[in-house]
């Protein structure tokens, strides 16, 4: 697969989280669309809050800012001993490991600097604290990269026409550029999109504040539509595919992404619309034979009682659940950096992560 364009020609976004000696760099995506701000965090504790407030967002960036939130640790640590610092290490650690359950691109992240530094315990501290700074920011560029490959996979596998989204996979959802966010923006620069359909993404409205606002800043032609519209859209003969990021895929090709998502699905299959799903290799969890195991988060009810701060509902008992999981049935294929992965999923994502033909 040919790599024909470079991020800085696919988007005039930058990067949404990004690390600088002592402070975490991010777009604080909780203002958007009314406000373009970014923020400095300089605690492990204010990346973490970060983090559960939705100020940074999306698997792939969640992944990024909790390395760069043990980055920060390291170059910010008062530790003297490489015991008092180990002890930091692991409090950071847990602190950003416990923010968000289902994205399981935190947990890699995570996971791959504490395996790194457990490897490297024999070597001086300040040597460790080096290679937590370098891995971090390893993670976030590697992010970047694999966004770019997806892309032009993606856009080879999705028919021209008319694509429909759902929720935030774009360029504020990752380093830069976005995993279905790449896509689009391949595909627009080949000139193979002719309109994006942008669900508003209820409650907390990700597609409507985040998605049309990042893809109508790049130029891509969109409209937004209620999430209940998707369904008419479709027998209207108005979508040729839909793309969805995901939070976490299993063994099995099940996934879980943003609430809404299985719905799109049930309706793409009975309106013969291909349904792509596109995450890079951290995203897929081996661990997990089926969606009935992935963790769904449930978040604060005020979410629904309430819109952009005014309350909209009375004072009713809500559940609130941030993900839902469509079965591998629905699924067309899943693009990757590595390629797309098409039927059977549990054969051929063990193959892909063997690196078998």
């Amino acid at each position: 697969m040919e790599v024909r364009y470079r991020p800085e020609e696919l988007t005039r976004l930058p990067r949404s989280v990004e690390y600088e000696k002592g402070k975490v760099i991010m777009i604080d995506q909780t203002l958007l669309p009314a406000e373009f701000k970014t923020i400095e965090l300089r605690t492990v504790d204010g990346v973490a809050e970060a983090i559960v407030t939705m100020k940074v967002r999306g698997a792939p960036a969640i992944g990024a800012a909790a390395a760069f939130g043990l980055a920060l640790y390291a170059d910010t640590t008062k530790a003297r001993t490489k015991d008092e610092f180990m002890d930091g290490f692991y409090s950071a650690y847990e602190r950003l490991k416990n923010t968000r359950p289902t994205a399981v691109n935190l947990f890699w992240a995570l996971n791959r600097i504490k395996r790194l530094v457990e490897e490297n315990l024999e070597s001086p501290l300040e040597e460790i604290k080096g290679l937590i700074v370098e891995e971090a920011r390893r993670i976030a560029d590697e992010d970047v990269e694999a966004n770019l490959r997806m892309g032009h996979y993606g856009a080879e596998a999705l028919p021209a026409g008319n694509v429909l989204t759902h929720c935030n996979a774009g360029s504020l959802a990752t380093v830069q550029l976005g995993t279905v966010g790449a896509v689009l923006r391949v595909m627009h620069r080949d000139g193979n999109l002719k309109l994006l359909w942008v669900d508003e993404t209820r409650p907390v409205l990700q597609g409507a504040r985040l998605s049309a606002w990042e893809y109508d800043y790049d130029g891509i032609p969109l409209k937004l539509i209620a999430d209940n519209a998707a369904g008419f859209v479709m027998q209207g003969g108005k979508v040729d595919a839909i793309i969805v990021g995901a939070d976490r895929i299993v063994a099995n090709g099940d996934f879980a992404n943003k609430i809404g998502t299985y719905s799109l699905a049930v309706l793409a299959k009975e309106h013969g619309i291909p349904f792509f799903t596109v995450a890079p290799l951290s995203t897929i969890d081996l661990s997990l034979r089926s969606g009935k195991e992935i963790p769904i988060e449930e978040r604060s009810r005020e979410e629904v009682l309430t819109c952009g701060g005014c309350r909209i509902a009375p004072d009713v008992d809500v559940y609130n659940p941030a993900f839902d999981v469509t079965p591998h049935r629905y699924l067309t294929g899943i693009i990757t950096d590595r390629g797309v992965v098409y039927p059977p999923f549990e054969r051929n994502l063990r193959r892909l992560f063997k690196g078998e033909e």
